[in-house]
């Protein structure tokens, strides 16, 4: 029989609610910010010494200026809440927590051993911090002292460090997916307020354009014209966002614009045009771009131009389908992992209990493998949406097509007033058709790093058939399994002061219709507090249960059902207290949002800035110790290399650079002392020349080589009381 090594943070759960820097240090305990613990009892009160208000000033008529007192929220008074709430914002040095804590991780003896790099490192260091500011709120002040400060940094690093914890990487799932889709919808954001400002400065420009002297009218017009024609090409830009990537696309897309623009809008036109009011030039200068617009899509189609011209449909189709593939075979793999796991979970907590290794590593991978899922689906939906969407635009598209070719036939010439509504409305259903692939190429962005971890998860997988389960399970057994604590199969099914309501099965439909969302995200919390944080997945068609607050509940069974109907707020008091010392479901539940969990909300997390990116300098000298701020993630690596490929010398990154600068730090000296300026006065770069000597004269005479340093200065200085010369040197200084 083969026995598996486990980890210390695998066997030993819990940690010790006590605050003692001495038991960080003991590598056989997981304290502090263990990931996968179990409920402990309640801390033993301890005496608090009475609270002194700093505000409180005893001479208040001797105070000039009025102190003012924070705002701070009132803790939540709820029943259900048993958690004190926090602002969203750090009410505590968390920057240089998560610096320090990064510094230790890096410096860790196993930073090095792990197979991966991690992703988005100040987030996760300052989720964690989080935690802990949520776990311990009296500890975490600013007179800690340094050995628990030290402690809580050095045992926040080595959980980083951990490379076989599902917990973990549950959490770093979380903040990777979300952080992958925050900055990627960032981007394109930014994106397209950058194309909104150019476009609006390409309009400010036409419409500022007026003829100032009389005798260069055509000369305007034509000025004019290139104007509109800039602002078509960089309108079609996003239309085909494709085009910059071919060689010769610009000459020909400018090309194209220009035979499409004289089509529609003769060059005439434009004499005419610069006299209408600013208004009418801005919403007639829309409706030409879709005209435009329209008329290249018209021609690729009847095969008349548009060679370099990619309609966005067809790249938009061909991804989303390919996107579509790959969720749809992860969520299957995903949903075969959880019913194995759940199926062995059932078989053996019985005979186990919910405490024992085993079932505690089966729990921690179903958690990962539900969140995983749970930001799967939402993606699929979204694809399966909006392909039904751009299908009904192409279909709107092509009767549009038909309709034009219906009223051109093989005229040459057809009247504008019925070409052009049609022109303009195909435009417009290829400019919206693009708007959605540049969101799908963002969302495809995103969702690479979560394909990838759920796919291969950064832990070693438990098998997923029957009897490999059951030889691993095998293996757990010499390990022992402490009792609990408290015995989660007496709960007293009491009553309690709030109150539920029942909605039959055959009227969750039509609640659902009104209110679609359903509290922890569908998952039982009965089944999730009496089995020690494993989730069970509850159905909404067994029955609904309603609270006061006008929140709904489905659970995993009828017994559930049964016990949360009696004493709603016991139970979700004891999800609240589990999922404050098993922080990786809080997202995972959908509490992020809740007011006693906000405060380690990852969105929120990601809006503040984490690490202060100023340079250290030296108090002596105030030189910058490190002349470079220091990155580690891939991104940022890469962009370096490419900027480091590209990078060029020039003249004053020499050594006679007059900026007086050392090549070897690149950091500036003091001044000198003498002329107490940036660069030496009077003077400038010396010139080096070599000069061959004796090239002219008698045939025997030995050519030799004269090197010269001339050095330009000023003939008066005024610093020495010295009288000018009368002749001015010319002699070189060999």
């Amino acid at each position: 029989m083969q026995i598996e090594e486990v980890n210390p943070e695998q066997r030993v759960e819990g940690f010790v609610r006590t605050f003692d820097p001495a038991d960080w240090r003991d590598p056989e305990l997981n304290l502090y910010l263990t990931l996968t613990r179990a409920t402990d009892a309640a801390p033993p009160e301890k005496e608090k010494p009475p609270w002194i208000n700093p505000y409180d000033d005893p001479y208040p008529l001797y105070r000039k200026v009025p102190k003012e007192r924070p705002k701070t929220p009132p803790p939540i008074k709820l029943q259900h809440q048993v958690v004190e709430a926090l602002p969203s914002k750090d009410p505590r040095p968390i920057k240089t927590m998560v610096r320090d804590v990064l510094r230790t991780f890096r410096e860790h003896p196993q930073y090095m051993k792990m197979g991966h790099v991690r992703e988005y490192q100040e987030a996760l260091a300052c989720f964690q911090l989080r935690c802990a500011v949520v776990q311990w709120p009296d500890k975490h002040v600013p007179k800690m002292s340094e050995a628990e400060y030290a402690a809580m940094v050095e045992l926040a690093a080595k959980h980083l460090t951990l490379v076989d914890c599902p917990a973990q990487e549950t959490v770093q799932l979380q903040i990777t997916t979300q952080a992958a889709f925050h900055f990627a919808m960032k981007e394109l954001d930014r994106d397209n307020n950058e194309r909104r400002a150019e476009l609006d400065s390409m309009v400010k420009s036409i419409i500022d354009t007026k003829v100032i002297d009389i005798r260069k009218y055509y000369e305007t017009a034509e000025v004019l014209r290139e104007r509109v024609l800039y602002y078509l090409f960089l309108y079609n830009k996003f239309v085909d966002p494709l085009s910059s990537t071919t060689d010769g696309a610009v000459k020909e897309i400018k090309a194209e614009l220009e035979v499409a623009l004289e089509s529609v809008f003769p060059r005439k036109g434009f004499l005419y045009w610069m006299d209408l009011p600013p208004g009418e030039k801005e919403v007639q200068l829309q409706e030409l771009a879709e005209v435009v617009t329209g008329v290249r899509v018209f021609n690729k189609y009847e095969g008349k131009g548009g060679h370099y011209f990619q309609l966005p449909h067809e790249v938009y189709e061909q991804d989303a389908l390919d996107l579509g593939q790959q969720i749809h075979d992860t969520l299957e793999k995903i949903n075969e992992k959880i019913h194995a796991y759940s199926l062995c979970i059932t078989k053996y907590h019985q005979d186990m209990g919910v405490y024992h290794t085993f079932i505690k590593r089966l729990r921690d991978e179903i958690a990962f493998n539900f969140q995983a899922g749970l930001y799967l689906e939402p993606i699929h939906k979204y694809l399966w949406i909006k392909q039904e969407a751009v299908s009904d635009m192409l279909e709107a598209g092509h009767q549009h097509l038909d309709r034009l070719l219906e009223i051109i036939g093989s005229y040459e010439v057809v009247p504008s007033d019925m070409v052009f509504p049609e022109l303009r409305a195909l435009g417009a259903i290829h400019i919206a058709i693009a708007q959605e692939f540049r969101y799908l190429q963002a969302r495809i962005k995103a969702a690479t790093p979560l394909l990838e971890m759920a796919n291969s998860p950064f832990y070693r997988e438990s098998p997923h058939t029957e009897k490999r389960l059951d030889a691993k399970q095998k293996n757990f057994l010499f390990l022992p399994c402490d009792p609990p604590k408290e015995d989660i199969y007496r709960y007293e099914v009491t009553r309690d002061e709030c109150k539920a309501a029942f909605i039959k099965p055959d009227k969750v439909d039509e609640v659902l219709s009104k209110q679609p969302q359903i509290e922890y995200n569908g998952f039982c919390p009965v089944c999730f507090v009496r089995n020690n944080g494993i989730l069970w997945k509850g159905d909404p068609y067994m029955g609904l249960v309603q609270t006061a607050d006008k929140k709904l509940y489905c659970f995993g069974d009828e017994d559930s059902q049964t016990r949360f109907l009696k004493a709603p707020c016991k139970y979700i008091v004891d999800v609240a207290k589990l999922v404050l010392q098993m922080p990786q479901h809080v997202h995972l539940l959908n509490l992020q949002g809740t007011p006693a969990f906000l405060y380690l909300s990852i969105p929120k997390i990601l809006e503040t800035e984490l690490v202060n990116e100023s340079v250290p300098k030296d108090y002596g000298t105030q030189t910058d110790t490190h002349p470079w701020v220091c990155r580690w993630d891939n991104e940022k690596l890469g962009y370096r290399k490419l900027q480091l490929q590209k990078l060029r010398t020039h003249c004053t990154q020499t050594e006679v650079s007059h900026f007086r600068r050392e090549n070897v730090t690149q950091t500036y000296p003091p001044k000198d002392k003498w002329t107490n300026t940036g660069i030496s006065r009077f003077t400038n770069m010396p010139r080096h020349i070599k000069v061959l000597h004796n090239l002219r004269g008698h045939m025997h005479n030995k050519m030799h080589t004269i090197r010269s340093s001339y050095e330009h200065t000023s003939i008066y200085n005024p610093w020495k009381l010295i009288d000018p010369p009368s002749e001015p040197i010319t002699e070189p200084k060999c």
